[in-house]
């Protein structure tokens, strides 16, 4: 069983890598403030307060230059400052969270499913 290092109102950094279609990858440092601890799951409801870094790096690991970057993919990536998730307590570790590209395009709810709600938990996203 794993134990939150962090309670309401504190802030960590989440770490986010993703492999795009070029092989390259996308990482990116997110401050994150918690919202809630849920202890029956071992996850934090967390606030991605601020996007703090990222860099592209090709798959030999060599940093790409501004005019090299993928700036769809990018877009994408400050797009989820502002967003509500659910993480595992392990992840506040400080090490890269590797994730599926679909998270990132919105083909897997991962970043949406607590910001979209349907009406009838209109009520729950307030306290949340």
């Amino acid at each position: 069983m794993t134990e939150a290092t962090y309670k309401v109102n504190d802030k960590f950094r989440l770490h986010f890598v993703w492999r795009i279609p070029n092989q390259d990858f996308l990482r990116a440092i997110f401050e994150a403030e918690v919202l809630k601890r849920d202890s029956v799951s071992d996850k934090y409801v967390v606030l991605l307060t601020e996007f703090i870094a990222g860099k592209q790096e090709s798959s030999g690991g060599e940093m790409r230059p501004p005019e090299q970057v993928d700036r769809q993919y990018w877009a994408l990536v400050s797009e989820l400052a502002g967003r509500r998730i659910s993480i595992a307590y392990e992840a506040d570790d400080g090490r890269p969270l590797w994730l599926r590209l679909e998270t990132l395009t919105g083909e897997h709810d991962f970043f949406r499913r607590l910001n979209e709600l349907p009406e009838q938990f209109a009520e729950w996203k307030s306290e949340v």
